[in-house]
């Protein structure tokens, strides 16, 4: 009893006493942090990778101590999981903690390899807690590789402090010290490689651009080189040239980044073209561009975070951008579209796996900036072979275009001299023709004789039109118009080629109507020939291909009111939209109508004028504008018409187009009259016995010759035998060319005047004032100045038919002439004799016309003799001869065939004093 009364006491302390052990250790054990498990070396390590035995812990105000950290509890720290661990864009420290655990017989010696943080620091257990790594513990070499003893049997804990440059990853490795001189050394080795290779595809580049590559060169040059620093600033080489430079190589890097962007977006511009063919895209790359520009300036001065996140996120859109375009690009096989989709994929995918695994979003353990590099190199090469195909290319290209243009220009040249001889030949007879024809036109004659005259000189003067059309036309294909702006009447250039078409439109029953705005200037100054040829082809199309109708010319001032521009309109009921489609075939089918409106429409152009069509409800119309600025000189005075003539006085129009009557209402209205209009004869009848009655009479009547029911014969006819119309009224007939009646019948009907339709307001005017004033018309011969008769003239021309015509005319004029029948010849005669006047053919045997007049112009100038005028009269009439002429010293130059008007004038102009002897 008493035994078992001692023995219970001493159990319960004893199971007290051990209760109080265990708390004890349980408080000890959780007072201490417990270790990561640890990596145990139990063979000799080769490069091991240890990544996933560490732990981090980000200390985001950087205010902990080595202290502080080794004794703070597990479960702070988070477990690495990959063996390179990208935590993506960060800022601050970080610290890293993993255990070692040597199961060797002896202590060992190894290399801790911090791989993507090459400015760690290492604190190491000692028997007070932890140090600092000693700097002879460091070895030179890209991350940080720091020596570090491992005892035999113990785990031992180590702790690193890290500090984020943007971004941040790491990767931790285990080895030997000389296994990990020897990795370094052969991974510096690639590295060099890759640099070098990469710098002479930069010098490449270099060289290609300055040879005349191309901006595409020096584009992909900056490309590559940012690259190498790129990838070298990955890899860690910076702190091997610079120790202390934790802030500089990210700033550095962001930088680059987008330096690179820059560069590719302009790789990608010019490579492409796309300001020629993708306009929305190369605006979207140029975006791009300054984007980049402006993003790496502001990276100087914006926090690293922030930076990094700029700085990935654009390159990475950049990167799928530059993938989408190149797939479209070889989609739409555009050209190089394919070798650019190769480089894209070449340079955008490293480019973008890159930006995303600094971003954290992909981990990998690949060696980035290897693949980078590599990927760089394969695209350079690619890039730099479609380059030089492209060049290759392009330079093939511009050869044969070079010989095509070479082949263009000589088969063209060929043409015009062909053209050009083919239409001296065709107007040297031609000239012989139509002189004779002019001669024989003042011989008497019969009827039908003048009949069969006026039929030739027509029938010439149509041919001579398509002769110098046709050369005008070459001439334009190859040099453009020659312009010569002067002093011109618009109304008479109008007239001078409605002229040329009444026949023509009588025949196919088209009435010519001509209406030119009181507010268009008298006399403006412009090319008279060049506007001349515009309105003849045109007016000649037109009637060729229009209908039975009107064809109103309507000239006035540009609508849109620029002062120097004059509309010239084409409109009414001959154009038809039957009309506008057959002028459209012709132009598919190379008819004659398609010659005459692109001269029409290359001379437009080469006066600096527009041209086009308009179809609306009032039918079609052909327009042109041209800038014709008034000529204010006054050095051409215009036929005075007293105006007090006019004014006040009645006018009476009748004919049956309302378009007529509608323009000749205008004028007479702007000239002060009083007018009225009537569209039926009979009505017209009816209103003149009216005003008798009321004693307001008509002062003039202007009437139609063909007009339905009466014509203007028949009431002319009425007119002057009615007793209720005493007054003396002014009878003006208008008529067409073909059906005008003989002088005597006019006059037995009481007609003053028969103008021919139409008729110009200038024209029409004068007659007005003429018949209301009493007077009569001045002979125009009598007007005219007639040359000296004593006048010695020299003709040098070896074709005898124009010989004939020369003589022939300027026998017409009371004048005798000395023919020399080639240069050698006129040069004798031209120093035995001086002559007032030389008409100097060009091309002669012997010696041309060029030749004989250099030759007496240096006799002249070496006898110190006044020169004699000589003027070129050749079938030739391009700008190039007539340059030619005066380079060789003639005064002008007259074409064949020459007018009898056209030669008085010249030959008074040369020998009479005072008139103006300038070159024309």
């Amino acid at each position: 009893m008493l035994t078992t009364l001692t023995t219970w006491p001493n159990r319960l302390n004893a199971f007290c006493l051990l209760l109080l052990c265990t708390l004890l250790l349980v408080q000890t054990a959780a007072a201490e942090p417990a270790p990561p498990p640890p990596f145990v070396i139990h063979t000799e390590p080769d490069n091991s990778r240890i990544t996933i035995y560490s732990e981090f812990l980000h200390d985001e105000k950087g205010a902990l101590t080595i202290e502080d950290i080794s004794a703070l509890p597990g479960s702070d720290f988070q477990p690495a999981t990959r063996f390179i661990e990208r935590l993506g864009v960060q800022s601050g420290h970080w610290w890293i903690r993993v255990a070692l655990k040597n199961e060797l017989d002896q202590p060992q010696e190894y290399t801790l390899h911090v791989l993507g943080s090459p400015h760690a620091t290492l604190y190491q257990p000692d028997q007070t807690g932890y140090t600092l790594a000693e700097t002879d513990q460091r070895i030179p070499g890209r991350g940080a590789g720091i020596r570090i003893l491992l005892p035999t049997g113990q785990t031992e804990l180590f702790y690193l402090r890290l500090q984020a440059q943007g971004y941040l990853t790491y990767g931790l490795s285990l080895t030997t010290p000389n296994q990990y001189l020897a990795d370094q050394q052969l991974s510096n080795a690639v590295y060099m490689i890759l640099t070098g290779g990469l710098l002479i595809l930069v010098i490449y580049n270099l060289i290609a651009g300055m040879m005349g590559g191309g901006i595409t060169y020096y584009y992909h040059a900056a490309f590559l080189l940012s690259i190498i620093v790129i990838s070298l600033l990955l890899a860690d080489f910076l702190p091997l040239i610079v120790p202390d430079s934790a802030l500089l190589q990210p700033r550095l890097l962001f930088v680059l980044m987008l330096v690179a962007l820059w560069a590719a977006a302009g790789v990608t511009t010019k490579f492409m073209r796309l300001k020629q063919h993708h306009p929305r895209l190369a605006t979207l790359v140029s975006a791009l561009q300054t984007l980049s520009l402006i993003a790496a300036v502001s990276n100087l001065f914006l926090p690293l975070g922030i930076a990094a996140y700029l700085s990935f996120v654009l390159v990475a859109l950049a990167a799928v951008t530059l993938i989408v375009l190149g797939y479209t690009s070889w989609h739409s096989e555009a050209q190089g579209g394919g070798m650019f989709f190769m480089t894209a994929m070449l340079v955008s995918l490293p480019a973008l796996l890159v930006c995303l695994a600094y971003l954290g979003i992909l981990q990998t353990s690949a060696e980035l900036p290897q693949w980078l590099m590599g990927t760089a190199a394969i695209e350079a090469i690619t890039l730099g072979i479609g380059l030089r195909i492209r060049r290759i290319h392009q330079n093939r290209l511009q050869t044969q275009s070079e010989r095509s243009e070479a082949i263009a220009d000589t088969v063209d040249s060929t043409r015009r001299e062909t053209l050009s001889r083919i239409g001296h030949d065709v107007r040297t007879p031609l000239s012989g023709i139509l002189g004779m024809a002019e001669i024989l036109g003042d011989t008497p004659l019969t009827p039908n004789q003048r009949e069969c005259v006026s039929a030739i000189q027509h029938a010439g003067d149509s041919l001579l039109r398509i002769i110098n059309d046709v050369l005008e036309h070459s001439q334009l294909s190859a040099e453009g118009a020659d312009i010569n702006r002067a002093s011109l009447d618009i109304h008479d250039q109008v007239m001078e080629a409605i002229d040329l078409f009444k026949e023509r439109a009588e025949e196919k029953q088209i009435e010519l109507i001509t209406h030119v705005h009181t507010n268009v200037p008298a006399r403006v100054l412009g090319d008279a020939g060049r506007l001349r040829q515009i309105l003849t082809n045109l007016i000649g199309a037109l009637i060729r291909h229009g209908s039975p109708g009107e064809l109103v010319v309507d000239v006035s001032m540009e609508p849109t009111g620029q002062a120097d521009r004059i509309r010239f309109g084409f409109s009414g009921s001959a154009l038809s939209d039957d009309t506008v489609q057959r002028l459209k075939d012709s132009q598919r089918q190379s008819e004659s109508s398609h010659l005459s409106l692109v001269i029409a429409e290359q001379l437009v152009d080469a006066l600096e004028g527009r041209m086009g069509t308009l179809q609306d409800h009032r039918g079609a119309h052909f327009w042109f504008v041209l800038p014709l600025p008034a000529d204010s000189s006054g050095l051409h005075p215009t036929v005075k018409v007293d105006p007090a003539r006019l004014e006040g006085r009645s006018i009476l129009v009748v004919d049956d187009s309302s378009t007529v009557t509608r323009v000749l209402r205008h004028h007479a209205l702007s000239w002060g009259m009083k007018v009225t209009a009537c569209h039926d004869p009979r009505e017209a009848l009816a209103s003149l016995r009216t005003q008798a009655n009321i004693n307001e009479p008509y002062d003039v009547v202007v009437l139609d010759h063909q007009m339905p029911g009466m014509d203007g014969m028949q009431l002319a006819a009425r007119i002057h035998e009615d007793p209720l119309i005493i007054h003396p009224t002014v009878l003006v007939m208008l008529t067409g060319v073909n059906q005008a009646p003989s002088a005597t019948q006019a006059r037995n009907v009481g007609i003053h005047r028969v103008l021919s339709k139409p008729v110009s307001a200038p024209r029409l005017r004068q007659v007005l004032a003429e018949e209301l004033g009493n007077e009569r018309p001045a002979s125009h011969e009598q007007t005219e100045h007639q040359p000296d008769p004593g006048l010695r003239i020299l003709v040098a021309e070896d074709h005898y038919l124009s010989q004939k015509v020369i003589r022939g005319m300027l026998g017409k004029l009371g004048l005798k002439a000395d023919i020399a029948s080639n240069g050698r010849e006129a040069l004798e005669k031209a120093r035995d004799t001086r002559y007032d006047l030389v008409l100097m053919d060009c091309e002669m045997p012997e010696m041309d016309g060029f030749e004989a007049t250099r030759k007496i112009r240096e006799w002249e100038q070496g006898s110190g003799l006044p020169a004699t005028p000589i003027v070129a009269l050749t079938a030739h009439i391009l700008k190039e001869h007539r340059d030619r002429s005066f380079a060789a010293g003639m005064n002008a130059h007259l074409p064949k065939p020459v007018e009898l008007n056209t030669l008085r004038e010249t030959v008074v102009r040369y020998t009479q004093p005072g008139e103006d002897t300038a070159d024309s």
